[in-house]
Parts: C-alpha cells; structure tokens; sequence
C-alpha cells in the first residue's frame, strides 16, 4: 500500500510540473576516487597525492535543450607542494572542459570530450533509455526522487535519482533521458558521484546554449576505439586502469 501512494504521488508530480518555470540552471559538485600507480625515487613523496577531485559542475536545461558543462568560477587546477631531496615539487592536476548538449526537439547529443591532450567532438543520438526505475525515494534539495539503475556491458552499475517534479528528461552528462531531472549519479559504488547542490529557475538566456565545436569529429564509436586502444598500450608499460588526471610536475 505505501508503495501504491508513492507511485501516485510521482506520476502526478508532472502535471505541478508544467506551472513552474521550465528553464534554469542546475549546480552539482562531481567527486572522482583517484588511484595512482607511484615507482621509483618520488613514490614515498607522492604518497600524499589526494585520493578523490572534487569539482563544481553546472547545467543549463529548458524544454527544447541542456548543456552540462565546467563550472565558470571553478579553479582549472588543484595544485599540491611537496618535497623531494630538499627541493620544492608542484604538482598539478587539470580537468579538461568537456561538454556535453542534448538537443531535446530532434533528440541529439554532442559531447565535447578531452583524451589525452586531445579534443573530439561526438555527436549522436539521445542515449537509450534502458534505465530500470526501483520503487527508492530519496529527497535532494528538497525534490523528492526517484531511483533507477542500469549496468554496462562491463559490469559497472549507475545509480541516479530523478525528480519528476522538474519534467526535463535532462541531467549530467550522459546520466538522462528519464521522466525527469537527474540530480544525483553514483558511477560503480561511489568510485564516481555526481550529486545537485542548487537548483535556481531564472532563465539564463538563450545565449548559453551554446553547441560545442572544438575538437576532432569522429562517432562514439570511434572515441570509444581510441579510448581502449590508449588505455591497453597505457596498461602495457605498467599504468594503472581509472580515472584520467593529467599531472604536470614543476620544480
């Protein structure tokens, strides 16, 4: 019974949906687990290198488009001293600004996407939604949410929570097309964790909904190609598998 009123309560979230102002900007904080493979001389030094980046990220959603991308004020690097036989070492880690808009009308996507110094632009169609929706609720900023779960072909489980009661099929990055806003995701048991810390509804203009356009053209399918091919040769010589940091060492 308790799970039949949540059911109703949802499925009439939609129709207060349409009273509000359907165009807004969303701010979500991203923190990524990092895990480093340290040989050699400095590895006792690196050992203090942070375990998890916390970033801010921001998207901009109407009924006809969303656009996630970099917050504008976030710092571009977070940079650590340490030392090394006597000397000063500065480390500093950068996160690429990549970008990813959804054309909600003619449901397309084009993902601006940083690799290894390399820019690319990928467009496609609107990911499937193969989301299965659990009968969870959760509350985030006062919207209740609810859960739904999907697993990649290797193995990895997302989790995200949506609110109807924003009725854009929007939310970060890829993490969309469900009968609502996404405003949290939990990428393979919180390696990943993307989660809404304000949600404001002025309109911020057309003007922000800007299409990506730097980078190399290429399908998803190619990116993913390079992408496997990259990170086999990386594993090769001894890399270790997860997130992507690019790390500049100054003395």
């Amino acid at each position: 019974m308790k799970r039949m009123a949540l059911l109703i309560i949802v499925l009439s979230l939609p129709v207060i949906a349409w009273s509000q102002d359907q165009r807004g900007t969303i701010q979500y904080k991203e923190k990524v687990k990092l895990e480093f493979k340290i040989e050699g001389p400095m590895s006792e030094a690196l050992q203090n290198m942070p375990k998890e980046r916390i970033s801010g990220k921001v998207l901009y959603f109407s009924p006809e488009a969303s656009l996630y991308k970099k917050a504008e004020q976030e710092n571009d690097n977070n940079e650590k001293e340490i030392m090394q036989s006597g000397k000063n070492i500065r480390i500093t880690m950068t996160e690429p600004d990549n970008r990813y808009f959804i054309d909600l009308n003619k449901k397309k996507t084009i993902e601006q996407r940083e690799f290894m110094t390399r820019k690319f632009l990928i467009s496609g169609d609107l990911p499937e939604n193969n989301w299965k929706i659990l009968g969870e609720q959760e509350e985030i900023l006062d919207y209740p949410c609810m859960e739904a779960i999907k697993t990649d072909t290797s193995g990895v489980i997302t989790r995200v929570w949506f609110t109807p009661a924003i009725n854009i099929p929007a939310g970060p990055s890829e993490y969309c097309n469900l009968p609502g806003m996404v405003l949290k995701v939990d990428i393979d048991n919180g390696k990943r964790i993307i989660e809404a810390t304000n949600i404001n509804f002025d309109d911020p203009g057309d003007e922000v909904f800007e299409k990506p356009k730097k980078g190399k053209k290429v399908t998803k399918e190619e990116f993913d190609k390079i992408v496997a091919e990259k990170m086999e040769e990386m594993e090769a010589q001894g890399t270790t598998k997860g997130a992507t940091v690019v790390i500049k060492i100054r003395k």
